[in-house]
């Protein structure tokens, strides 16, 4: 079906039944639209939480990987927030129309602008505006009208905290190379769609794309979402999702899949020659920071510690991956958000998921829809639906990524950031493969500060190098695939050796050697051709010897 088609039959298909009154303003929706464009990635962003997808001009397919082909993996996302406030639901989301995000910041009171018109904008500057800035005095229109008084991040170079001082030194505080800002709040108008009262919220959006010569970092790209509660009671079992419509490339014979290890829902095909890629690859939504949660008795950020203060979460669900059963309201996404079906049925293991009143046997609910490994065809996915290896019938699919829950007290901050990997290998369940290595090196960028804004040549607030060499624990320990692991190089480096030895002592791979540049390098073991058991990964500088333990299982 053409896409402009396509668009006007979710249109009609809207829901048109008023809702309740609300204390809301009557903000029209946005209409500003910026494209990400820096590195392998066309990505088109919009101001009303949606993603890729957000007018006639751009209905749909607007991510485009590699940006060359002019094909895109996705037709669609958008953000879902939902939780209770003294036990009412409140709900900000949408699938494809009735957006319930509008421009612009909130008050202290939690009341939006009268007239949200003048912050319907999204800027978006790169590290080579700012450098074209210093070198000749030109400067985009948004590099000069950076909004700092809205809240958007600024590297402060004149030492006046709080000021957007261009000539002085300031620049925009940049994640990666090119990145876009926009402020935005649910609750510029009645909520349409979910048809429940607005949260609250005011949302800083950051979508950025990172400069790399690594296919993970060149092909991918981030949104950060900084979230503040203007609510007068406690917000309460709040979540974040990412609802997706992936057509990955052509629709019809899409497979999906998540990983909990990686916290990432994601697509790929399941047949050997896509129409449109021919090659099939596959794309994800990973879940890289998420938000500070309630107690829960697990070690949700694999520290090895549970429920320490400031733990964070990750992604916590992956439900409702079925097109028929879409939602079309808030209670029904914020049962989605719960590990549910959209009719608040339990997600269950096996099948398609969804548990049948015919059932032989009963079956156990599970928070994550498909969380088997496709490539070996263990335990639950598209690819063994009945533990017999039998695959499900491809189609066009759904996925919802979810983080929570959490709890957020009057004026409380949450950051969320959400990536988007994408990977294409010699085959369809290669390109499975070559996304999980991008989702961990995606990781492993952001969690050494490889991104951080401040990671800019000569500006005096960069982060100083290291004083000694640093060896992180592997990730993941034990693996299977691949493990990776950060090593740090401190500014006077010495000539250096990271090899990999089995328990015999015989060298099987050797991971870094030579001088390598000051800062944080991210390496990768592949897994592949290794037999399972313990290894050691040795550093020797010539000063230190470091070595830490890592366990191959097949």
């Amino acid at each position: 079906m053409p896409v402009a088609t396509r668009f006007l039959l979710l249109l009609l298909l809207a829901p048109l039944a008023p809702v309740s009154a609300q204390q809301v303003g009557t903000c029209a929706p946005g209409t500003a639209e910026k494209v990400l464009d820096i590195n392998d990635v066309r990505a088109h962003v919009f101001n009303g939480g949606n993603l890729f997808f957000g007018n006639v001009t751009t209905s749909g397919d607007g991510y485009l990987v590699p940006k060359a082909t002019g094909n895109s993996p996705i037709f669609a996302s958008s953000l879902w927030i939902g939780g209770k406030v003294d036990g009412e639901l409140r709900m900000a989301g949408a699938t494809y129309y009735n957006f319930e995000f509008w421009p612009g910041p909130l008050d202290e009171e939690g009341n939006p602008p009268e007239d949200c018109t003048p912050y319907d904008r999204i800027y978006r500057v790169s590290r080579g505006d700012v450098a074209r800035y210093y070198a000749t005095g030109e400067m985009t229109d948004d590099l000069r009208d950076w909004p700092a008084h809205l809240g958007a991040p600024v590297l402060d170079g004149d030492g006046v905290a709080g000021n957007y001082n261009l000539a002085g030194g300031d620049q925009p505080a940049i994640m990666g190379e090119q990145m876009a800002w926009w402020v935005m709040n649910d609750a510029g108008n009645e909520h349409q769609w979910s048809r429940v009262p607005p949260l609250g919220l005011e949302a800083r959006v950051s979508a950025f794309a990172a400069p790399s010569t690594v296919s993970a970092l060149h092909q991918a790209t981030f949104y950060r979402y900084r979230l503040t509660y203007r609510g007068e009671q406690p917000l309460d079992s709040a979540y974040v999702a990412v609802f997706t419509d992936p057509d990955l490339g052509d629709a019809s014979d899409d497979f999906i899949g998540s990983d909990t290890t990686l916290h990432m829902g994601f697509v790929y095909n399941a047949r050997d020659m896509d129409a449109l890629y021919g090659i099939p690859p596959a794309v994800g939504f990973k879940v890289v920071r998420g938000p500070v949660g309630l107690p829960n008795g697990r070690d949700d950020d694999g520290d090895g510690m549970v429920d320490e203060p400031g733990e964070r979460l990750g992604m916590t669900a992956a439900p409702c991956h079925a097109k028929i059963l879409e939602p079309v309201n808030g209670v029904e996404a914020y049962n989605c958000m719960q590990a549910l079906w959209p009719d608040g049925r339990p997600l269950v293991e096996g099948g398609t998921g969804y548990p049948y009143p015919n059932d032989d046997e009963e079956r156990s609910p599970i928070a994550f829809s498909f969380p088997g490994d496709p490539v070996t065809q263990q335990f639950w996915s598209e690819e063994n639906i009945d533990g017999n290896g039998t695959p499900a019938p491809p189609g066009d699919r759904r996925f919802v990524v979810v983080t929570g829950p959490f709890r957020m007290e009057p004026g409380d901050e949450q950051e969320i950031v959400f990536a988007v990997p994408f990977a294409q290998g010699e085959d369809r369940l290669g390109s499975v493969v070559k996304l999980r290595l991008a989702a961990r090196y995606i990781q492993n960028a952001f969690d050494v500060g490889a991104l951080d804004p401040r990671r800019v040549a000569g500006f005096p607030g960069a982060p100083p190098f290291p004083s000694s060499y640093g060896l992180s624990r592997p990730y993941p320990n034990p693996f299977r695939d691949a493990a990776t692991l950060t090593l740090t190089v401190p500014e006077r480096a010495a000539p250096l050796r990271l090899a990999v030895f089995d328990v015999l002592g015989r060298e099987v791979a050797v991971l870094a050697e030579g001088v390598l540049s000051p800062g944080e390098h991210t390496l990768t073991l592949d897994g592949a051709g290794l037999p399972s058991g313990l290894y050691l990964v040795r550093l020797e500088t010539g000063r230190q010897a470091e070595t830490v333990k890592l366990l191959h299982v097949e």
